[in-house]
């Protein structure tokens, strides 16, 4: 690959990652756990890309884009462990052992909302004061850790909106890198505070 392509790629996984959840949410069984843990997948590039422009402009010596990456790898390694049990509800008949794995699973959801927060409150610490984003992407990111953290404590909720809003926000860092990447103007200069820091 070029050395455009491989920002693009890490970029585009962004996107791919929140249309891979919607697509989740129709067709049958099997197709929505394909679907469900491709997209969970293509998450993990996106992120490493994303770290790596938090780290080069955090500088050398930061460590809340490690955090980010650390948190990120959590959240996602949690929330893949809730499909499991859903896989194995949905092969038993109504009864107290469905009810549980679909328990174990919906906690586990809800459970992986606390380290995306971290994740999306590093982010916008670094963002809003590097720049490294766009102003309204780092503001979306702190809205968005602030809703992970609040859903977060619902620990037995079955419905997640903060988890829509992560999708959503994702989609728009992705849309936005992936230009960047595409004009070539994804080069970061760590900023005099960050440096200095």
């Amino acid at each position: 690959m070029t050395s455009q392509m491989m920002p693009r790629a890490g970029a585009g996984c962004g996107a791919l990652f929140a249309v891979g959840l919607t697509a989740a949410s129709n067709g049958s069984a099997d197709a929505n756990y394909i679907a469900g843990l491709a997209a969970l997948a293509l998450f993990l590039p996106f992120l490493a890309y994303l770290c790596s422009l938090l780290r080069q402009a955090e500088g050398e010596g930061g460590w809340l884009a490690p955090a980010a990456l650390a948190a990120g790898v959590a959240g996602m390694t949690v929330k893949l462990s809730s499909v499991a049990p859903d896989i194995a509800a949905n092969h038993l008949a109504a009864g107290a052992m469905h009810n549980a794995l679909e328990d174990i699973a919906n906690v586990a959801t809800v459970i992986s909302m606390y380290p995306l927060a971290l994740l999306f409150a590093a982010v916008a610490i670094i963002a809003l004061r590097t720049r490294v984003l766009s102003r309204w992407l780092g503001y979306g990111a702190a809205v968005t850790a602030a809703a992970l953290a609040v859903n977060a404590g619902f620990i037995n909720a079955t419905i997640v909106p903060a988890f829509l809003l992560f999708a959503i926000w994702t989609l728009s860092a992705s849309a936005v890198l992936f230009a960047k990447a595409r004009s070539g103007a994804v080069h970061i200069t760590p900023t005099p505070a960050a440096a200095a820091s």
